[in-house]
């Protein structure tokens, strides 16, 4: 039998939720019996043969009962509260009634640090929270101030609570502190927990929506369209490192940086803010308002930016933990899934974002049991929810976006999903700006230099121009790379002409990158060349360092 269960029932009965962990040398009839850790419940075999959470009632009579008040309908045969098929009923008032959302797993995930902000009251809980490994309270984990004299835990009647010494003293056998969570967590960790916070003002308790606990700072994503665009892109946090008492991010490409000024206030900077080790207000864009502990996603006024000798306001820069733009590499199969996927403003599918491929109708989503899919529905677009998946992520992503899941990848082969080592989602296309063409045997005037056409793109991928020709490198309808001439140009590319093909689809692979031969027109037919070579400077310079063999 698993050795620990987490118990999720977040609209009710939630004091029963949480960590329960085995009863070694125990049973209930004749079945495994499970301790709410830290807790007053547990979770046993009724002698109806069915699995039932219950208080000490149930312990009373030796679980010789059918006592409980959360149960599963169906006769479980020996299978585990795990893996049993059947809903689980919950006693609201009087009665039992069937509730979909009550979960029983093998294991939850629980964060290492968390990032309270409370910029309006109790500033003094704000800061990071580190889990006491190995202590539960009421089934629950225990954070621990990293000043040490602060706890975030779950009281006996179920809500998250921020309390000081007087709590740990009592060992968290109560319900007193400063901060809660407005709505019982029923298993929900305090950064999923749903509603508002509550603070202690004076005499009582207040709701205060500035309130929020986290994990700490996910990847952010900068758009700036019409200036400063070097600051747009993908930032990631920086490890164990603060800027004036708050999270600081660092741009992929190493040359920006997202921080707090010490004005209070959220700045794109460069070297020059890093030297001042960002003890500084040096930057090129910032957010007006002081943000008072709110992460820059979350701020609601607009950012400004510089223009010549002066900040100008620019509604169009935004900061979230959204990115704008997802490209898919899918080299195995399912090659018409690669390319780019861009953001679609305000549409969302169970709570989370969508992205349309740049010339097609698939999608990007996310599934109702939690795993990035996408899917496209070819007799009508909007139905693509309920169309076959054609890749899938192997696990559930838990809010973390496609190309930050960091599991293996599935497509579709046939009737069945099969997994592909091959398959990538990133935030930046590696786009080579010039290549080289070699093709000694035939089709010698598709040689020479191609550069990168920047701002265009061909059926979702880049394009690029023959130097001093007239020859077009682009990404054919058939999801092959082809080199065509105004004859493709003239069709804005929307076909696959042209006098030399890779051999396969590239499924995002770059030209540089394909392992295979390319097919060259010879004639009326098409014949394998492997004298053709197409190369980046990169590529180049990779072949150049090689050792001799």
């Amino acid at each position: 039998p698993p050795s620990v269960l987490h118990v999720l029932s977040p609209h009710g009965q939630q004091k029963s939720a949480g960590e329960y962990r085995l009863v070694e040398g125990e049973t209930a009839n004749g079945q495994p019996l499970w301790k709410q850790a830290g807790g007053k419940f547990w979770l046993y075999n009724g002698k109806n043969g069915m699995w039932i959470i219950a208080g000490k009632e149930a312990k009373e009579k030796g679980f010789v009962c059918a006592y409980g008040n959360i149960f599963c309908k169906v006769l479980h045969d020996g299978t585990s509260p795990d893996k049993v098929i059947g809903t689980w009923w919950r006693l609201s008032g009087d009665a039992f009634v069937e509730d979909e959302s009550i979960k029983i797993s093998t294991g939850i995930a629980q964060p290492f640090s968390l990032r309270v902000v409370s910029p309006n009251g109790q500033r003094q809980c704000a800061g990071e929270y580190q889990l006491v490994n190995g202590q539960m309270v009421n089934g629950a984990p225990i954070w621990r101030h990293k000043q040490g004299k602060l706890w975030l835990y779950a009281g006996s009647a179920g809500m998250w609570i921020i309390a000081g010494s007087e709590a740990k003293e009592k060992d968290f056998a109560s319900s007193r502190g400063v901060v809660y969570s407005k709505h019982a967590h029923g298993g929900r960790m305090p950064d999923r927990t749903e509603g508002v916070w509550l603070r202690l003002s004076g005499d009582k308790f207040h709701e205060d929506s500035s309130i929020s606990v986290a994990v700490k700072p996910s990847p952010l994503y900068v758009q700036s369209p019409n200036g400063q665009q070097r600051c747009a892109g993908e930032y990631l946090p920086v490890a164990e490192k603060l800027a004036n008492g708050q999270p600081l991010w660092e741009h992929i490409g190493g040359k920006c940086w997202l921080y707090s000024g010490s004005n209070g206030m959220w700045i794109l900077g460069g070297a020059d803010a890093k030297a001042k080790d960002f003890n500084c207000t040096r930057g090129v864009i910032y957010c007006r308002d002081v943000h008072g502990g709110m992460l820059p996603d979350k701020m609601v006024g607009n950012w400004l930016r510089l223009e010549g000798d002066f900040f100008r306001e620019d509604m169009a820069i935004s900061v979230s933990m959204k990115p704008s733009t997802l490209y898919v590499v899918s080299p195995g199969g399912q090659q018409r899934v690669a390319g780019e996927y861009r953001l679609l403003a305000g549409e969302t599918v169970y709570g989370q974002p969508v992205w349309k491929h740049r010339k097609s109708i698939l999608r990007i989503y996310s599934s109702r049991e939690g795993v990035w899919c996408i899917a496209g529905n070819e007799a009508k677009e909007g139905d693509y929810k309920d169309a076959p998946s054609l890749l899938q992520c192997d696990v559930p992503h838990q809010g973390l976006m496609p190309d930050k899941v960091g599991a293996v990848w599935s497509r579709m082969e046939g009737d069945e999903l099969i997994k592909d080592m091959s398959i990538t989602f990133s935030t930046v296309l590696h786009k080579p700006a010039k290549l080289h063409v070699k093709s000694p045997n035939g089709q010698q005037r598709c040689a020479g230099e191609y550069v990168l056409v920047a701002g265009t793109q061909a059926n979702g991928q880049p394009l690029w121009r023959q130097m001093g020709g007239k020859y077009w490198l682009y990404s054919g309808t058939n999801g092959m790379w082809i080199f065509g001439s105004s004859g493709a140009k003239d069709k804005n590319f929307e076909c696959s002409r042209g006098v030399i093909y890779s051999n396969m689809p590239h499924g995002g692979i770059m030209p540089d990158r394909l392992r295979s031969m390319w097919l060259r027109l010879d004639g009326e037919d098409f014949h394998e060349d492997p004298a053709i070579v197409v190369e980046s400077d990169h590529s180049r310079a990779r072949h150049r360092k090689r050792p001799a063999p």
